[in-house]
């Protein structure tokens, strides 16, 4: 009977394990796995679950131009970079150099299930490649020739974002602009999204979403209607084809505040990033201190239910550069507060491995994994106290100046970092159980005595009590 009740155990673990959901994807962490290999994420997934997040998010998956002969070197010889070539369409087929192949994928997909991890994959219907005749034939024909592909305007480039015709009409950043409202198009790209999910993806990550015309923006000469988004979040069919599985993927779309950006309008169909946050965190960081009254407010018109947060993103990081030189701590600071918070999903970016503060250190290849901060002790402790508090209240508060940071959940821990120049003695109020309790990066002790909270905080340290 033991042997009965055993295997009955085994079996219900391996199927809570697999079980990744919407829910359970939005209340974790997400990481980054920028240029990493399918291999590669395969071969780290035990370290990622172990690490605590709940999804893992690759570079584009899709095939991609072999641009520069086809290297894996982050940069090339122009130093314009190789890695953007997976962010050049140009074909929706699963595979391509840079990542792996289909068989990959899928192995990658199984794995992650098996240990409980979500796969968001990186989709970017919005552009092709600027080299045009690289595009590959099956799709120029299923869309009814070059002709066809583009918005009537990609050829003008945007010279005012708050124009919502141009913002999502013209080309960006030398990208031309694809017709995404062509029904021949969305019936192509529904193939891929389709295949993707058989494959085993929970999620996606739209790239450039603020740049696909919302139902009631603005309709390009050559597009039927603006109905892209109703249909690729599930609540329309394309030619009698839906999303797949739609009410149980986690969706997110790359909306960049600013230049009427319409977040909350993006906000009803998907969840978007909170690009203006992450822009105070790195100010913050950069300042070493952390306004506790300025950080409540996400700044963001979706609402704090609707978004994905972040210290970096691969773009501030890659492509523009502007957070390359933030310091291991000085991020980890910034992943306490929005891995620490109620509201948001946080988004981890793994670094290429090498120097702090250096963009692409040139130590590691597309393909390759990371650094090991996703692993850092303090980033574990942090995501593991995010699993522990969910449903619980925050309250953020400063210590003696700006440097110290609280973020306390209801009562039943609380995460706190120095990034000062001196040590501290955290003093508040809290209201566990009297007793020492150990933070969970360091071992450090805290002493509970009345509902008061007292004990050191060392310079440079995030600690995590619970």
């Amino acid at each position: 009977m033991k042997k009965i009740y055993l295997i009955i155990l085994l079996v219900a673990l391996t199927f809570t394990a697999g079980a990744q959901t919407k829910k359970s994807i939005k209340e974790g962490a997400i990481l980054h796995c920028f240029c990493w290999s399918f291999k590669t994420i395969e071969e780290k997934l035990p370290e990622i679950a172990a690490a605590g997040f709940t999804a893992v998010q690759p570079s584009p998956v899709n095939t991609c131009l072999e641009g520069d002969y086809g290297g894996l070197d982050f940069l090339g010889a122009d130093l314009t970079g190789k890695w953007y070539f997976h962010y050049q369409p140009v074909d929706w087929k699963i595979g391509n150099y840079q990542l792996g192949t289909r068989d990959d994928f899928i192995s990658m997909c199984k794995k992650a299930e098996e240990l409980g991890i979500g796969v968001i994959i990186d989709v970017l219907p919005n552009h092709t490649t600027p080299r045009k005749k690289d595009i590959a034939k099956d799709f120029l024909d299923a869309v009814g020739g070059i002709d066809n592909l583009y918005h009537e305007g990609e050829k003008r480039g945007i010279t005012n974002y708050g124009d919502r015709l141009q913002c999502t009409t013209y080309s960006m950043g030398g990208l031309p602009d694809v017709n995404t409202e062509n029904p021949d198009f969305q019936a192509y790209f529904m193939k891929f999204m389709n295949d993707v999910i058989d494959c085993g993806a929970d999620g996606f990550r739209f790239d450039t979403a603020k740049h696909i015309g919302l139902p009631d923006d603005p309709r390009d000469p050559r597009s039927p209607e603006n109905d892209f988004w109703p249909i690729f979040t599930g609540r329309k069919a394309i030619r009698g084809e839906k999303l797949h599985r739609a009410d149980e993927l986690f969706i997110y779309g790359e909306v960049l505040q600013g230049g009427g950006a319409r977040e909350d309008a993006y906000g009803e169909f998907m969840s978007v990033v909170a690009s203006s946050y992450g822009a105070i965190l790195r100010a913050d960081t950069k300042n070493h201190k952390f306004q506790a009254s300025g950080l409540k407010d996400f700044r963001n018109d979706a609402g704090p239910d609707k978004l994905v947060t972040w210290v970096e993103s691969h773009d501030t990081y890659a492509n523009q550069g502007e957070s390359a030189g933030l310091t291991n701590f000085q991020l980890r600071c910034g992943w306490a507060v929005i891995a620490a918070r109620k509201d948001g999903t946080p988004l981890f970016l793994s670094r290429p491995k090498g120097p702090e503060g250096v963009q692409f250190p040139g130590v590691s290849q597309i393909g390759d994994a990371g650094n090991d901060e996703f692993k850092n002790p303090e980033v574990v402790a942090v995501n593991l106290f995010r699993k522990e508090m969910v449903g619980e209240d925050e309250e953020m508060f400063n210590g003696d100046d700006t440097s110290i940071l609280v973020i306390k959940r209801g009562d039943r821990g609380f995460v706190a970092f120095n990034c000062g120049k001196k040590s501290t003695t955290l003093n508040f109020k809290i209201n566990l159980p009297d007793g020492t309790y150990q933070d969970k990066a360091h071992g450090i002790k805290y002493k509970v005595s009345g509902g008061m909270l007292k004990g050191k905080l060392p310079k440079n340290k995030i600690v995590v009590v619970y």
